[in-house]
């Protein structure tokens, strides 16, 4: 169980749901233009034939081995760590990626098909303190999980359409959630009031603000989590 997996199991009897399958994106991708969900099922389906399920656990191997030396500190991993990493040759590395840009969106869709399916669900039957809790809880604890990897796909979205796709996709659905999460709320305000309501909860709760929390003015994550209660306490309609 993840970092993030285990923060949105707490309080699980009062959740809808403790994640979201693939179907559900799918669903929702159908539905709602808004969301680009094309990064989240883009991921092959587990292959039935032995060679192309072999192929598919190769490319995960890479993409894995490239996330976690982001997480050990390399900023700007080479192919040649990432395929010692990963234990394959770096011409096989370049048989199942173009080129890194290509495996680093390949990374961007895996981290968002994860995010999609640890994502709570939390209750409107919670009490508004309980829901703003578990919310920053979640956050900090994915934000925590994935800040090496999303300040390398940050620095690479100015040149990467796909990626600068993935990052919004990932942000839409954490937008999506906090709508759900505190549409009682929401739903007392009128339009424009709403609107900027949510604007503002959406920004304090973002991994924006998170990193800013933790790096330019290093607070430690219990201290940054009480800051951003604080805060959404504040901007959250009563």
């Amino acid at each position: 169980m993840t970092a993030t997996s285990s923060a949105a199991a707490e309080g699980a009897d009062d959740e809808v749901g403790h994640g979201r399958s693939l179907d559900q994106a799918r669903q929702r991708g159908r539905e709602e233009g808004a969301l680009d969900l094309a990064a989240v099922i883009a991921l092959e389906e587990p292959a039935r034939d032995g060679r192309l399920a072999r192929g598919q656990r190769t490319r995960r191997a890479v993409a894995e081995a490239l996330m976690e030396l982001l997480q050990a500190d390399d900023p700007d991993p080479t192919a040649k760590a990432v395929a010692w990493r990963a234990g394959v040759s770096l011409r096989l590395v370049f048989h199942h990626f173009a080129d890194m840009d290509d495996l680093y969106q390949f990374v961007a869709a895996l981290q968002l098909r994860r995010q999609w399916a640890e994502l709570p669900q939390l209750s409107t039957r919670l009490s508004r303190p309980t829901r703003i809790e578990r919310t920053v809880a979640h956050r900090a604890a994915h934000f925590e999980e994935i800040s090496e990897v999303r300040r390398a796909l940050v620095r690479r979205a100015a040149s990467s359409p796909a990626l600068r796709r993935a990052i919004h996709a990932a942000d839409t659905l954490l937008l999506d959630d906090l709508q759900a999460t505190f549409a009682p709320e929401l739903r007392e305000l009128p339009e424009g009031l709403r609107a900027d309501h949510v604007c503002a909860m959406d920004s304090c709760t973002s991994w924006e603000t998170w990193e800013r929390l933790r790096t330019a003015s290093g607070i430690p994550v219990r201290g940054a989590r009480r800051v951003m209660s604080l805060t959404l306490t504040a901007v959250c309609p009563a």
